[in-house]
């Protein structure tokens, strides 16, 4: 289970039509992004753009965002499928 406290991976949102969300918490691992802040829409397409420790960046291309509402305890969230890209220009 994760819980808010956990997304510390600092995430970069960057919608299908360019727009850059930026300043979002998540954790972060090779296929399934979770976050608590989901006050955006997050899409297929979408591309979130995680930054490393070292200054480097990984990529991920959205799959399948799935939201969740507030259940047992644990708040409203995505779980997203995500494939991992080349960092886009």
């Amino acid at each position: 289970m994760i819980l808010p406290g956990m997304a510390k991976d600092d995430v970069v949102l960057v919608k299908a039509d360019g727009d850059r969300i930026e300043g979002l918490k998540a954790v972060v691992s090779m296929r399934r992004i979770v976050t608590f802040q989901t006050e955006n829409e997050i899409e297929p397409k979408d591309v979130m753009i995680k930054e490393c420790a070292d200054g480097g960046q990984e990529a991920y291309l959205v799959l399948d965002p799935v939201f969740n509402r507030t259940q047992d305890g644990i708040p409203e969230h995505y779980q997203i499928t995500v494939r991992k890209i080349d960092v886009p220009e």
